[in-house]
């Protein structure tokens, strides 16, 4: 029984990471075709904001919350050192961008096991809220640890919070679809399963 079990709880987990991955890099690749596979372009963090959101949501499913943050410590390693090339900037970025997309994550998972939002609809949206939020504090944070700062104008600055607070809503929306549609899927499976 546990066995069985445990095979339900990988196959719940897949599903909402592939769910979530596939939605918000389909929203990015709707605006931005292939270049979201490009690391080197912004438009890359739909895709590596659908995976490290994939990965956090599953975790905070999981009974062991610290597989999820083991999980989120190898993406972490692997888009540091294995897709990128390393250095401490580097580093830095991808320790910002994934502690802040996880929290943004884990404020959303919070808001809907308080009953803060109900229904799908206020679900998706309060996803793509979280994540603009999460999205333009990660751009002051990286802003403020670089030289951007120093070198560009103020109204540079600005425009590219705001910017990332819009792609940052577009993550979101991508986050949350991909939420429901996973929990849409395992509560099919788990119904199908329980009559056959």
């Amino acid at each position: 029984m546990d066995g069985e079990a445990g095979k339900e709880a990988i196959r719940d987990t897949v599903i909402r990471m592939i769910a979530i991955v596939c939605l918000t890099g389909a929203s990015g690749f709707l605006y931005f075709r292939e270049n979201i596979l490009n690391l080197r372009l912004v438009a890359s963090q739909f895709l590596t904001s659908g995976v490290t959101a994939g990965i956090a949501y599953s975790a905070l499913h999981l009974p062991r919350q610290r597989d999820g943050l083991v999980a989120l410590l190898i993406w972490f390693v692997v888009l540091t050192f294995l897709v990128e090339q390393p250095g401490v900037h580097v580093g830095i970025v991808n320790l910002v961008f994934i502690a802040g997309i996880a929290a943004a994550v884990y404020v959303y998972v919070s808001f809907i096991r308080k009953g803060i939002v109900k229904g799908w609809l206020q679900r998706v949206a309060s996803a793509g809220v979280v994540t603009a939020l999460a999205n333009a504090l990660i751009t002051v944070v990286l802003g403020l640890t670089s030289r951007m700062v120093v070198f560009a104008s103020t109204g540079f600055f600005a425009s590219t919070v705001f910017r990332n607070l819009q792609y940052g809503t577009l993550v979101g929306i991508g986050i949350g679809v991909g939420a429901e549609l996973a929990e849409l899927l395992i509560g099919r499976l788990n119904r199908t399963s329980g009559t056959a």
